[in-house]
């Protein structure tokens, strides 16, 4: 037997030692009751009374002294040894309640210290703080046996809550054990130890688990919502016993508690992130009132990663940053680029949420499961037997907002060391909420078997049209369109933990271009007006181009966010390529490089007539982050009107010039010219081998209907 789980089961047994009878003083009820701040479901005590459970939607017999199972799941092994269905029997109120209530908690108390399930203190201190806030409704009535029993309970396994700490919690579930410590510490005062063992460890987990910008360190939205929770319930706690708050619990609960608003839908939900679930609205506005007086939503997350874009009705999502670290990564999914998108209090484009059934939750940790790109059978992330992450892609991120419109790039290696390449996607959310735009890449790779998945709401309908596909919502109707073809296909969301059906948008990769055919070798002598033509090919598809267009690295410190006028959007792509050492004039958009010239001298935005069709906010100048030519000399040619002479469906109208721009370029640069000492010489510069095809962006839209 190792000599650290020796040295636990010894610490265990002398913890459970039982105080009756010995020098321990064990009073005859608690000085001080707590009362539980959040509601209960009756259902749920109905089918307690009636010897069954009911837990996420599945129901179980239950069995006399049966505290375990190794079949059960391991969430309704917590909720089943955690006692916090006491308030679901709280909430049904009936004597018949009050009675069950007392019996299971007899029966707990009634086994030996040494057959009693207490190797996890996150369950202990959720059992122990359930018997305290419910001591008024089960046990105040009840003969002095139960009442002695019970707190000599009390005392053994807010000890063997000490024994275990810090080593055997981590995460969230560890702010649970310290909750249940406290409670007993203010309950049974005498124990002093009790509330001074506390006040050295919960400094200590603060700094461990949450980030400077109140996020939590496993980037779970759901983990953040039970700290939080936890957080409130010590606070309600130490206020109740009339104690000083430690410094520590109430800044973290004041930079928590704006995270966590930060990671709420219009509809009061949680995003749907790396293990996490809707929720209950009301709840999370329930403990978001507990945890902290203010409505402060946080700004930015940039320890977390998160990026959190809002325009108009509508809010963006986005997973911009690696895995959790070691020892925090159990629900760390392969989302990385990920997003999920609404409008009002409606969800439209969603991941695929979480469970705790283990075939749903592991497959829901794939990038099948997220509206971000799947490559075949590759996984960006790798894990070992024992669930450890053995392989983290590196992920970047940069990000600028102006006049109300947002620009996000972010980029992920999860696939190159597999021969996948570098994946890209940048978006465009309008300054009114109406338009969402992205680009989809990978770079470095030939490979074409990768699809694009976008999961809608269970709520959306979808209509297929002949430009491309209606998403109706309760109110509204937003059109997507892609550049390659898209299909609808069955998919499943369980954001509220039950699965539910509903449909997705799967976008196939382009087709490869055909290669260039060999240039004649007068073309390659050819004049003037050659020369003029070439030009004009090129400026013809600048815009085309910007999307390709090659963006800093980022290095283990990401940018800040950054808002601002023109003139601070330089600075911010300067000072972004200054710090990882680029050369600003061959990695910096055309915007900054363009910085003193007058406004009207900028080159004609071809996007704009390229969306202006079907967009009702099409992008100002200050889009151009994404969108301008390497080559500042070189204008943009205004095709409105060859457009209009063709009459361009509204598919092409949106997707054509900028395919055209990618294809042309590559083959522009698979031409290689003649030097100027062949040409002095005389000699005959050897044809270049045709590179492989460049794929084209994976280039969609999302435009809001309106009449």
């Amino acid at each position: 037997m190792p000599l650290r789980r020796w040295t636990r089961d010894a610490r265990l047994t002398f913890a459970m030692r039982n105080p009756l009878g010995g020098f321990s003083r064990v009073p005859a009820a608690p000085a001080l009751t707590l009362r539980d701040l959040w509601p209960g479901n009756p259902l749920v005590g109905e089918r307690l009374v009636r010897n069954q459970t009911l837990f996420e939607g599945v129901v179980r017999n239950l069995q006399h002294l049966q505290w375990d199972n190794p079949a059960w799941p391991e969430a309704y092994r917590r909720w089943l040894q955690g006692f916090t269905w006491l308030r679901d029997l709280r909430e049904l109120g009936a004597e018949s309640a009050r009675i069950k209530a007392r019996s299971m908690v007899a029966t707990w108390i009634g086994l030996p210290a040494s057959e009693r399930p207490i190797a996890d203190p996150s369950i202990t201190g959720a059992r122990v703080a359930a018997w305290l806030s419910y001591y008024e409704f089960f046990a105040a009535a009840a003969d002095d046996d139960f009442r002695q029993n019970l707190m000599a309970a009390l005392i053994m396994e807010a000890r063997s809550i000490m024994a275990l700490m810090p080593e055997e919690a981590r995460g969230w579930r560890a702010l649970t054990a310290l909750k249940g410590l406290l409670a007993v510490a203010v309950a049974i005062p005498d124990h002093q130890e009790f509330l001074s063992r506390y006040l050295r460890l919960i400094d200590q987990e603060i700094d461990r688990q949450f980030l400077a910008d109140g996020s939590h360190i496993t980037r779970c939205p759901e983990d953040q919502f039970q700290a939080v929770r936890e957080l409130a319930e010590m606070l309600s706690i130490l206020q109740t016993a009339r104690l000083p708050l430690p410094t520590r619990l109430i800044e973290v609960a004041d930079r928590a508690a704006p995270a966590l608003r930060a990671m709420r839908h219009g509809d009061g939900g949680l995003m749907l992130f790396n293990g996490s679930r809707e929720r209950d609205p009301h709840l999370i506005e329930q403990v978001l009132n507990r945890a902290s007086r203010g409505r402060v939503v946080a700004a930015s997350q940039p320890e977390s990663g998160y990026i959190r874009l809002t325009s108009g009705r509508t809010m963006l999502f986005a997973d911009a940053a690696g895995p959790a670290p070691d020892g925090y990564d159990s629900t760390a999914h392969a989302g990385m680029l990920s997003f999920e998108f609404s409008s009002g209090r409606q969800r439209i484009i969603v991941n695929c949420g979480a469970s705790t059934q283990r075939g749903w939750a592991e497959a829901l940790r794939y990038p099948a499961a997220h509206s971000v790109l799947e490559m075949g059978s590759l996984s960006p992330v790798r894990r070992d037997q024992t669930g450890r992450i053995t392989s983290r892609p590196a992920v970047t991120r940069a990000q600028a907002s102006q006049d109300g419109a947002h620009w996000l790039h972010m980029t992920h290696d999860g696939y190159k060391a597999q021969g996948g390449g570098v994946y890209s996607r940048q978006l465009y959310l309008g300054k009114d909420g109406q338009t969402l735009r992205g680009a989809d890449t990978l770079e470095g790779t030939e490979s074409r078997d990768f699809c694009i998945r976008f999961h809608l709401h269970p709520d959306i309908t979808v209509e297929e049209i002949e430009h491309g596909f209606l998403l109706y919502t309760h109110e509204e109707s937003w059109l997507f369109q892609a550049n390659v073809p898209a299909y609808v296909e069955d998919s499943v969301y369980l954001g509220s933990g039950e699965r539910v059906d509903t449909l997705q948008i799967v976008l196939c990769p382009p087709e490869a271009p055909e290669p260039p055919e060999e240039l004649a070798s007068e073309e390659h002598t050819a004049g003037d007006e050659g020369c003029a033509e070439t030009e004009g090919e090129h400026a013809d598809h600048a815009s085309g181009e910007a999307y390709d267009a090659p963006h800093p690295e980022d290095d283990a410190e990401y940018p800040h966010t950054h808002s601002g006028p023109a003139e601070d959007n330089e600075a911010f792509y300067a000072d972004y390529a200054a710090g990882h050492g680029g050369d600003q004039s061959a990695e910096l958009p055309q915007e900054t490089q363009a910085t003193g010239q007058d406004e009207t001298a900028l080159p004609h935005n071809d996007e704009e007539d390229a969306f202006s069709p079907l967009l009702h906010d099409a992008p100002p100048a200050d889009s151009r982050p994404y969108q301008a030519a390497h080559t500042p000399d070189l204008g943009l040619t205004d095709h409105s009107a060859d457009a209009a002479h063709e009459a361009p469906s509204m598919a092409e109208a949106l997707f054509a010039s900028e395919d055209a721009g990618s294809n042309h370029a590559a083959q522009a640069e698979q031409v290689a010219p003649q030097t100027p000492q062949a040409a002095s010489s005389g000699a005959t510069a050897e044809p270049s081998r045709p590179a492989a095809p460049t794929m084209r962006p994976v280039r969609w839209a999302l435009t809001l209907m309106t009449e």
